[in-house]
């Protein structure tokens, strides 16, 4: 009688460790809710802002590339300026998803152009963009410096051609 007591509690063990695996695959992955995946991202921390991008299911992912672009508004003459930064790609330790990072100090470099009006305007001024995988499935998320916007731009693939052999 003690011996299957043994074996009762042994299987109701095992079963019971099975069971709370199961349990977390599904709180990890949400049946693929992008909404409900973007809890598993921290909030911005201090003197951070976090940008979200949902993006809409398509059939050719594939096709598509997202292109992130950080900048800021700021009251330019007619120069091409550039914001200084670094925009890095993270992974969320435990999750396996990425994030992005971005660098600055919200300085921005420019041409050197005589301007002969000295009017100024206030425009967005972009720093360095990256291009990601188009994933439905996931939020794209981004944190910056407070005072800097992310834009982003989605991107289709042309039809495939061939090169020449010359």
């Amino acid at each position: 009688m003690m011996k299957l007591f043994k074996v009762f509690l042994i299987f109701t063990f095992v079963g019971i460790i099975l069971m709370s695996f199961t349990k977390h695959e599904k709180m990890k992955f949400n049946n693929n809710d992008p909404y409900k995946e973007l809890g598993n991202f921290p909030v911005a921390g201090e003197g951070m802002t976090r940008y979200v991008i949902f993006l809409k299911k398509k059939s050719n992912e594939n096709d598509f590339k997202i292109e992130l672009i950080p900048g800021k508004i700021m009251n330019v003459d007619c120069n091409f300026y550039t914001l200084l930064g670094n925009m890095e790609e993270k992974n969320l330790d435990g999750w396996g998803y990425n994030y992005y990072q971005y660098t600055s100090s919200g300085e921005a470099m420019s041409t050197m152009m005589a301007c002969p009006e000295q009017t100024k305007t206030n425009k967005f001024v972009a720093g360095k963009s990256i291009w990601v995988d188009y994933n439905s499935k996931l939020p794209i998320v981004i944190y910056v410096p407070k005072g800097i916007e992310v834009n982003y731009k989605i991107w289709k693939a042309g039809k495939e051609s061939s090169a020449e052999e010359k």
